[in-house]
């Protein structure tokens, strides 16, 4: 769970997953930001952003890797769960299927 970067900085790598469309980058944006996109761009295969923190006095870096949801890159994303500390999987509330395709996420990431 996390490790040690340079100094007394812990790393904590996250990803996030689920289907093409679902809000991922908009999380991704939000959390690292402040700032939500209301209009973002498509995600091609990862996308990579980073945010340091402070809790209990010390320094914690997160790591946030969006992958891509479109089936054509998931046989490149799949390297990229290695080494992961965390996986949140993401879904549109508005779209069911997008809700029962976690499944077939989950199978990827095992």
């Amino acid at each position: 769970m996390g490790r040690f970067g340079n100094g007394d900085q812990f790393v904590f790598k996250l990803l996030l997953a689920g289907d093409s469309t679902v809000g991922k980058s908009s999380l991704m944006e939000k959390y690292s930001t402040n700032y939500f996109p209301y209009e973002p761009a498509s995600t091609i295969g990862v996308d990579f952003t980073q945010k340091e923190i402070k809790h209990d006095g010390m320094n914690i870096k997160i790591q946030m890797w969006d992958t891509a949801g479109q089936e054509r890159f998931r046989s490149i994303i799949t390297s990229y769960y290695r080494g992961a500390d965390g996986i949140i999987l993401c879904y549109d509330t508005t779209n069911r299927q997008s809700f029962s395709d976690l499944v077939d996420w989950l199978e990827i990431i095992k």
